[in-house]
């Protein structure tokens, strides 16, 4: 059985109205999804003196440690990164033993100010919620990091480009909780969660399980305690290919001490060649893994979102006319069909003699459409 319904269009001015700021939050969540993905991302997560492999050990060693009080001269640092040719800065969010000259962060200041001078520096920080196991954090209760990962989200993350969930996670966390901690994160925002662990896929256990839910995998190369990897091109080769396996979008994230090294820029070259859609450790081409990446999985991935831009854009339109033009209501039609067990609205304007614009809405799917007669 199929009914048609046409109802009068007066009965459809609320209706209209609400469908209109449907419409306009859809196009505004389309935007907002574009804009919070990591791919492209350039940073310099060490920079270490050349020859000395403890240098990563001073403040200015690593960018991890911006947000410590006694960082020192964060604006050169800045102009720094900034020379490096970065996008992005990595950040602690918190670091409450003081592991190295002294140095702590605490998570529940108010760090809103100095994620601010980055964001107008032209660096997007990228922010570690953990830090790794000499500053001790990991080892508050469940409940205790289930608290934080919500104030410091609520608190910043309109300031914040993503999220990495510990540094080197495997030596202090388990798989599942791992897990728990990135299902937390990700129901508290809509920026891309990462997952960084000892080197090598899976980490020093090879567990793979540790990625479940990631929006991005932050391979670490090289130990950061002994050296680079720049001298090994091949391994860190065998390495990314082996993590791209996942279907994940890999961030090429510790392969050097010294980010502004010419090995470390060659190296970070070489991997964006061969799939990774970003580097934490120096590169010199800008454009990094965006074909080789996107086309694996990304319709699977950001299919849903393309959908509702269509509908949103085809629905807007519709709306447009429906409100502006004089003739619309003789050349506007809404349908509601119902066959079988399914119920399926149709919103259609017709712009030209041979051109329709509409909205198909149902249970099931949505879709908009455009048709051309000849």
């Amino acid at each position: 059985m199929t009914l048609a319904v046409n109802p009068k269009m007066p009965r459809m001015g609320l209706k209209m109205r609400n469908l209109a700021i449907l419409v306009c939050a859809l196009l505004g969540a389309a935007g907002a999804y574009a804009s919070t993905d990591l791919h492209g991302a350039r940073s310099s997560f060490l920079t270490g003196t050349p020859g000395d492999s403890g240098s990563w050990k001073a403040p200015h060693g690593m960018s991890l440690l911006y947000m410590a009080d006694g960082f020192g001269d964060r604006a050169s640092y800045r102009s720094r990164l900034v020379a490096n040719g970065d996008t992005h800065i990595d950040v602690y969010a918190r670091a409450k033993h003081p592991a190295f000259r002294g140095l702590t962060i605490n998570g529940y200041a108010d760090q809103r100010g100095r994620l601010k001078e980055l964001n107008d520096a032209g660096l997007k920080p990228v922010v570690w919620l953990t830090g790794e196991q000499r500053w001790k954090d990991y080892q508050d209760s469940p409940a205790s990091q289930m608290a934080f990962l919500e104030h410091y989200i609520k608190a910043n993350d309109d300031l914040v480009a993503g999220y990495v969930v510990g540094l080197e996670l495997d030596e202090y966390w388990s798989a599942d909780q791992v897990t728990a901690m990135v299902n937390k994160a990700k129901s508290l925002t809509g920026k891309p969660v990462g997952v960084h662990l000892t080197p090598g896929v899976g980490g020093h256990k090879r567990d793979r399980n540790y990625y479940r839910n990631a929006d991005y995998i932050y391979l670490q190369f090289g130990d950061h305690l002994s050296g680079d990897l720049t001298a090994d091109t091949q391994m860190a080769l065998t390495m990314l290919k082996e993590a791209l396996t996942l279907g994940i979008p890999v961030i090429a994230n510790e392969y050097s001490l010294v980010s502004e090294s010419a090995q470390a820029k060659a190296l970070g070259d070489l991997l964006c060649a061969n799939g990774a859609v970003g580097t934490g450790n120096g590169r010199n081409v800008v454009p990094c893994g965006h074909v080789a990446a996107r086309d694996k999985d990304f319709l699977k991935k950001h299919g849903e979102a393309l959908g509702l831009g269509v509908v949103a854009l085809a629905g807007g339109f519709v709306i447009y006319k429906l409100m502006t033009a004089k003739d619309a209501p003789k050349n506007f039609s809404f349908d509601v069909i119902a066959q079988d067990t399914s119920v399926m609205g149709v919103m259609e304007y017709r712009a030209a003699p041979n051109l329709s614009v509409g909205v198909e809405v149902s249970e099931n799917k949505s879709m908009g459409y455009f048709t051309i007669r000849f």
